[in-house]
């Protein structure tokens, strides 16, 4: 019996062995932050330039988990409002590498945080909303990829972005 766990345990070693080199990643790029969407009766037609950061995982080339953090920059609608926001999101990643190009798609959940501000008011608002997005990864070096993505958030505001960045797998 107790050289049968010594197998087993060995089998799961060996086993972990491949993630020992999975894919640890960080990531940060610019954003071009834009809403076209009417909330409240207040129209909302602008874009910002914004940032990203992100950290994921991939066990395996197939798949992966990513947390990060999107700033939406400064919105004006056209009574004065302005809304001021980003999330933090949780997505799972599929992808397909064909040599040193990678295509993927991310979806999950993002926890949008707005500061509203107009002359007479301001007000804060969160939600919890699902987003998703399709991208592209160019391998540079051995580690370090860049990346062209676009994201929509299914937030009141309807944030779309488009984005580029760089992206070091260790």
């Amino acid at each position: 019996m107790k050289r049968l766990q010594q197998v087993m345990t060995g089998a799961l070693v060996l086993s972990l062995a491949p993630m020992a080199n999975a894919g640890v990643y960080i990531g940060a790029g610019l954003y071009n932050s834009s809403v076209d969407e009417e909330v409240e009766n207040i129209k909302f037609d602008d874009d910002d330039t914004t940032g990203g950061l992100f950290l994921g995982w991939r066990p395996i080339e197939l798949v992966g988990a990513e947390v990060g953090y999107y700033d939406f920059g400064t919105i004006e609608g056209n009574n004065g409002t302005k809304i001021e926001g980003g999330a933090v999101t949780f997505a799972g990643l599929l992808s397909f590498e064909l040599g040193p190009v990678g295509l993927y798609g991310k979806g999950g959940v993002a926890n949008t945080d707005f500061d509203v501000k107009h002359p007479s008011f301001k007000d804060d608002d969160s939600s919890t909303d699902a987003f998703g997005g399709v991208g592209a990864t160019v391998d540079l070096l051995d580690k370090l990829y860049v990346y062209g993505e676009y994201m929509h958030f299914d937030n009141d505001a309807g944030v779309d972005m488009l984005g580029v960045g760089l992206r070091f797998q260790f």
